[in-house]
């Protein structure tokens, strides 16, 4: 059984309601609980109202636009698509951002499609121009640094947040990065590759794959959190700044959500945030539930319980004679 479902189904039984399959192969499934039935998918999707379009949040350059329009910080971003793509026009587009710059696929999700500090503009176009044809749609980023966080927005209020940290080796003072990644990995779902890139991010920290660093030193080989690389998560709930909730909360209302899960970069989520020093990435629409309940740091937070009293509060009881 898949984890997030998993966790579903733990919750709703610790309860007193139950589960039921409705179509496991697209993973649909019920929800039995005080007289009601609600229908669920394992990516659960609540909107603030029922004409909203969830491309407003599965579309990375959409969501860019309406944070912009509500006066939400967002790094500069432009888009690209393959029906439309005129090598004059995209050059303009990327002459417009400051570089180092990250190129995304404008939907997904997951670590998939993503090409960060990319250095110019002439790389910044092989990179589109070999990607786009199978993407169909990229958008272009303004990098910004600092720590990258996941804030799970219900309703009014921040329900969970965790600090996305990137993939990364701890010296021993004995074992060369080679060693200490291949060992790291041989448990997690994807293997970094030893490529061009990842070379570089190595010197930009002054070692190679073949040095050995202190014991406790610690050096990163991504740019990005990729959990399926061995990234690693903290549960930083309990400290978010008050200023950051609402901003958030503000958020998910710029797109018609009462449940998503935003990305943002700030250097420190506990203190009180700036224009230079705060951004939004990204707001996920249906946000994965299941790493507040496996952080790798830190409380584990039961975001479920709160989710489905929701849902029974608001749905309707069954007939009569279906009880």
């Amino acid at each position: 059984m898949n984890k997030t479902l998993s966790i579903i189904r733990d919750v709703v039984l610790e309860m007193g309601g139950t589960i039921e399959e409705f179509v496991p192969e697209r993973e649909f499934f019920y929800i039995n609980m005080q007289g009601k039935r609600i229908l669920l998918e394992r990516d659960i999707s609540i909107t603030r109202q029922s004409f909203i379009s969830g491309r407003l949040t599965q579309c990375k350059e959409v969501t860019h636009k309406l944070l912009l329009a509500n006066g939400l910080p967002s790094p500069a971003t432009v888009c690209f698509y393959n029906k439309s793509y005129d090598r004059t026009v995209e050059l303009k587009k990327l002459s417009t951002l400051t570089y180092p710059i990250i190129l995304k696929k404008a939907i997904g999700s997951n670590s998939r499609g993503i090409f960060p500090g990319v250095a110019n503009i002439k790389e910044a176009l092989k990179i589109l121009e070999r990607e786009l044809p199978r993407l169909r749609s990229m958008v272009a980023q303004k990098m910004v640094f600092g720590k990258e966080y996941r804030v799970l927005v219900f309703g009014e209020r921040v329900i969970g947040a965790l600090e996305m940290i990137h993939p990364n080796v701890v010296g021993d003072g004995v074992s060369s990065i080679r060693k200490i990644i291949k060992e790291k990995q041989s448990i997690t779902k994807k293997r970094t590759k030893f490529d061009k890139r990842f070379k570089e991010i190595l010197k930009s920290q002054g070692v190679s794959l073949g040095s050995v660093i202190p014991k406790g030193k610690i050096i990163y080989f991504k740019r990005n959190s990729s959990l399926a690389e061995g990234g690693e998560t903290r549960d930083v709930t309990d400290i978010v700044h008050k200023d950051v909730k609402n901003i958030c909360v503000d958020a998910s209302k710029t797109v018609g959500k009462y449940l998503v899960g935003i990305d943002v970069i700030c250097n420190d989520i506990s203190k009180k945030p700036t224009k230079r020093t705060f951004n939004i990435l990204e707001i996920n629409g249906k946000p994965d539930l299941f790493i507040h309940y496996n952080p790798t740091h830190g409380k584990v937070r039961n975001v479920l319980k709160d989710i489905i009293k929701f849902l029974i509060k608001v749905s309707l009881p069954l007939p009569s004679n279906n009880k």
